[in-house]
């Protein structure tokens, strides 16, 4: 019986060091959480910039271990510039937020790193200008939004 129960006690105590979430990129101080797929691979890490569990910055990755996105996160909702990546490191999208709703301008990129489409958004809610571009730059189509619907 002791043998048995000293053999659950360490293979728990190995199970729980291998599930151990520190990073030599984390700066020292900072406690990450970390989720994973089921294959074992880091799917997120939100690395916590206090001890409320609901501010810092929230990293995504694909399956083959490459960052897809990284995003500010205060108060538990995401809040600042939101950025999307491709499988080659590229920024594909960078979304603005406020209080966890879109805020200012969101922009998608061609691989180039030029802009493919631009969009004005106010409290969550389309509201200005979006334009999408050519390859070339030029323009391919302009509209304006207020409140979520097309005016002109």
């Amino acid at each position: 019986m002791k043998k048995t129960t000293l053999f659950l006690s360490l293979l728990l105590v190995i199970f729980m060091t291998g599930c151990s979430t520190s990073d030599i990129s984390v700066p020292f101080g900072k406690k990450v959480k970390k989720e994973y797929f089921t294959g074992g691979k880091v799917r997120s890490e939100f690395i916590m910039s206090d001890n409320t569990g609901k501010n810092g910055i929230l990293k995504k990755y694909g399956y083959d271990g490459k960052v897809t996105s990284v995003a500010h996160i205060k108060n538990g909702v995401n809040d600042g510039v939101e950025t999307w990546f491709d499988k080659h490191g590229r920024v594909l999208m960078k979304v603005p937020y406020v209080n966890g709703k879109k805020d200012g301008i969101q922009e998608a990129y061609y691989e180039n790193g030029d802009v493919m489409i631009s969009t004005t958004y106010v409290n969550g809610v389309k509201n200005g200008k979006a334009v999408a571009y050519n390859k070339d730059g030029s323009i391919h189509r302009q509209v304006t939004f207020r409140n979520g619907k097309i005016i002109d």
